[in-house]
């Protein structure tokens, strides 16, 4: 029955099926008459459809507008607050780059070798102004018990600025010697070979070994005693000479 109803109402305004069924003549009348055409359009399902997505895009987009209305304070706050960020961040980088300058120059100005050098500084002007109290003592510009302090003090400081020298070059020889990498070692001579007449062949007969005589203990052995007069000097005493020792037999 639906169906037979919708044979009768016919097709669909502006659909194909519609204008399919007009002759020439009526298409061009219907082409002329813009405000029919425009009818048709507005009443088919595809620009309905199309219409009806318009309205949706419209309303997300009018939700979407309002939502990010709400949030421009916070945006805006942020904002502020990043920018205050940067400053400080840049402020910081400043002061850190000033520093790292004034680190790098601190440590040119009190390395070893600086240090080394204005020990050895001090320590000539400590020498040369003693030798200038010493010249005006003998010159009599000075009196003795003004020239003895102050000389000591000189002194003092002198010897603890050589020291310091001192043990500060031995130091700095000792960081030379341990970041020099160590020398390679020699590669070693190859073995020389025995000469001929040091080899004993193989079938050559060998001796007893020797069997070591044992000796009384020093204690025991009696000192003979020392000929000469008190008022002569000892002679050189006569060297024993050691006996011939006798093989002993070989064993059976």
């Amino acid at each position: 029955m639906y169906r037979a109803r919708a044979a009768r109402a016919g097709p669909e305004p502006g659909s194909p099926g519609r204008f399919g069924i007009l002759s020439t003549g009526q298409l061009r009348d219907l082409l002329q008459d813009e405000p029919k055409l425009d009818r048709i359009v507005r009443l088919s399902r595809k620009f309905q459809g199309l219409q009806l997505e318009r309205e949706a895009c419209l309303a997300s987009n009018y939700a979407l507008a309002k939502e990010n209305l709400a949030l421009r304070p916070r945006l805006e706050m942020g904002r502020a607050a990043l920018a205050i960020k940067y400053q400080e961040l840049r402020e910081v980088a400043e002061s850190c780059a000033d520093k790292l300058q004034r680190l790098e120059e601190s440590m040119h100005r009190w390395s070893p070798h600086c240090a080394l050098g204005w020990l050895q500084a001090e320590l000539e002007e400590a020498e040369q102004e003693a030798e200038e109290q010493m010249e005006q003592l003998l010159l009599g510009e000075q009196s003795l018990e003004a020239f003895l302090p102050a000389f000591q003090r000189g002194r003092a400081l002198a010897h603890l600025r050589r020291t310091q020298a001192e043990k500060l070059q031995e130091l700095l020889r000792r960081r030379e010697r341990s970041v020099q990498p160590a020398a390679p070692t020699a590669a070693a001579d190859p073995p020389k070979p025995f000469p001929a007449a040091a080899v004993l062949p193989t079938g050559a007969a060998r001796g007893p070994p020797a069997v070591p005589r044992s000796l009384p203990p020093l204690d025991s052995r009696p000192v003979p005693p020392l000929k000469g007069s008190p008022g002569c000097p000892l002679g050189p005493a006569p060297l024993l000479s050691p006996r011939p020792s006798q093989p002993e037999p070989p064993h059976r």
